[in-house]
């Protein structure tokens, strides 16, 4: 699922984004860690060798490789289309958090991971006015969950900020998309890099993984004429640092486990191809 914004908006700079190893700032969640490469792998291990983490694609930071491992696709039960999400630990709880337009009015939601993997999700939380909403999961096989830390800054100090999503555009399985953060305004982040049908409720991540929010949106340019196309390359990102997160915390610590697969006869077929919304 993805919405079209209606603000044009004109970018004179062009993306350039070339990262084959983990930079220093991605692996700020760690203290006194060393970052091994091979041709194959990136290994996180401690000052007295302890492998906390191994990677098996070199050429992506430590933050995109969790990304990957925890994007999921958003699949409706009753209205048909699916967006992305991100598997996320949120106050002790496993969670999935996504675009509020991708649940639009259902309470429930298929979480599909890999390898033919689908749970239900709760919907506990939604801000249909930013954009965000979130759904307590039970705890998934073939997903990593990552850390849930929110980028609380809104405001210019954000541009140029380097940012990553993965999620499931259109017919494509899992594609890991760089970009970077162009402009802050209209209670979204505006940002260089590419949208499409299926990738809204993605997870963008700074370098150091830290939440900004999840896709929402691309840009709609108008020209002669009156012709309105598409413009992929400005997405628009809900800021996650403008949800109320005392109400969030409380959703979630007072959710209940969701219902099993049984109760949802649909719910174990993933699709596969075909646009989303």
């Amino acid at each position: 699922m993805i919405r079209y914004i209606t603000n044009f908006i004109i970018l004179t700079s062009l993306l350039l984004v070339g990262c084959t190893a983990p930079s220093p700032s991605s692996t700020s969640n760690y203290q006194s860690v060393e970052i091994l490469h091979t041709q194959e792998t990136v290994e996180v291990r401690t000052a007295f060798g302890e492998v906390l983490e191994v990677f098996d694609a070199p050429n992506l930071s430590i933050t995109e490789q969790r990304a990957r491992s925890a994007a999921v696709k958003v699949r409706s039960l009753l209205q048909g289309g699916h967006g992305s999400g991100t598997y996320m630990i949120a106050y002790g709880r496993r969670v999935v958090v996504t675009a509020a337009h991708v649940v639009r009015n259902e309470s429930v939601m298929a979480i599909d991971g890999r390898d033919g993997e689908t749970v239900v999700g709760q919907v506990v939380f939604m801000d249909a006015d930013i954009d965000i909403a979130v759904l307590v999961v039970p705890e998934m096989e073939t997903r990593t969950a990552m850390r849930y830390r929110p980028q609380h800054r809104y405001d210019d100090r954000l541009v140029g900020t380097d940012i990553t999503y993965t999620g499931f555009p259109s017919h494509h399985d899992l594609l890991t998309i760089r970009g970077y953060v162009s402009a802050v305004e209209k209670g979204h982040i505006v940002t260089n890099m590419f949208g499409w049908f299926g990738s809204s409720g993605s997870g963008v991540f700074d370098q150091r993984g830290r939440y900004l929010g999840c896709v929402s949106g691309i840009d709609i340019g108008t020209f002669g004429g009156g012709t309105r196309i598409p413009l992929e390359s400005i997405v628009w990102v809900a800021p996650v640092s403008m949800i109320d997160h005392k109400m969030l915390e409380v959703r979630i610590l007072t959710s209940t486990v969701p219902q099993t697969l049984n109760a949802f006869p649909g719910a174990r077929a993933p699709r596969r191809g075909g646009l989303g919304d």
